[in-house]
């Protein structure tokens, strides 16, 4: 009974601490989005003003009229490569191994394991990689970004599908390849059924990497119609300063994407990411 009140106290610093945390990430985007909603005179008023001014729309206006949709459509695009192609080959390559015994496998899950720093940015690597592809012709083209996206992000699906598969007893598989079902027929039939918390949170990751990448977008390809939205993004923040309306709408249009995702795969986040988190 003494420790009662002790705990209740606990549970209040916890969600006033939460509350606080909460109120700091959401802060920087509402005040974003009001921004956008500012006319330019309204932009360069000081003190800035939280309410009392016109509202307007012009700034998505200009959105439109500068195409920015098109490089939505064209993230859009790479993001959806990048997910199916990462959860094909992270798929494969989790149930390699985890299920088949081969010279070298500690070493290169570990090489795979130390390669997961890539999904939060590479710029060290960008150089490399563009003259490698410029040798092979891989640049500038509509596959170029989603082969460079899955390659960065590819290593964290891989460690967060193994981890969930590792939960999944081998006898399984073995009753399913005595039924006449091929490796690839196991995999597709009985583990990735099984698997779906970790696919969606790996799947998640796959795209919220591939969205926000700005570094490699900007360096891989030189068309206009392949550049992608975050690129789209920078063209406001030019050389005699930064267009805050244009700027703040663009990337308040960019974030609903993100929100979305995370709307529907959220609810995979925490079991995915647990199971890969303690197993591997």
């Amino acid at each position: 009974m003494p420790d009662r009140p002790r705990l209740g106290t606990a549970r209040w610093i916890a969600l006033i601490f939460f509350l606080v945390l909460t109120a700091i990430s959401v802060a920087p985007l509402v005040w974003g989005f009001l921004t956008s909603l500012k006319t330019p005179q309204d932009l360069l008023t000081y003190p800035p003003q939280l309410f009392g001014y016109e509202l307007t729309l012009q700034h998505y206006q200009r959105l439109v009229d500068s195409g920015f949709i098109q490089a939505l459509r064209v993230s859009a695009l790479y993001a959806a490569a990048t997910v199916v192609l990462g959860l094909v080959l992270g798929s494969v390559a989790a149930y390699g191994f985890d299920r088949y015994e081969f010279r070298f496998k500690r070493f290169f899950f570990l090489l795979v394991v130390s390669s997961i720093p890539l999904s939060i940015g590479a710029a060290a690597l960008v150089i490399p990689n563009y003259l490698y592809l410029t040798t092979l012709g891989l640049t500038n083209s509509w596959y170029t970004l989603p082969i460079v996206y899955t390659a960065y992000n590819l290593p964290m699906a891989i460690w967060i599908i193994k981890g969930s598969i590792e939960g999944i007893p081998r006898e399984l598989d073995e009753a399913a390849l005595l039924d006449g079902a091929s490796p690839l027929g196991v995999l597709w039939r009985i583990v990735i059924p099984l698997c779906r918390p970790a696919l969606g949170a790996a799947g998640m990751f796959l795209f919220i990497g591939a969205w926000n990448n700005f570094v490699s977008s900007s360096v891989m390809v030189d068309s206009g119609h392949l550049r992608p939205v975050q690129v789209a993004i920078y063209q406001y923040i030019g050389y005699f300063g930064r267009e805050w309306g244009p700027l703040t709408a663009s990337a308040s249009v960019a974030i609903i994407p993100i929100i979305i995702v995370f709307a529907f795969l959220g609810r995979f986040l925490v079991s995915g990411l647990s199971q890969g988190a303690v197993k591997g």
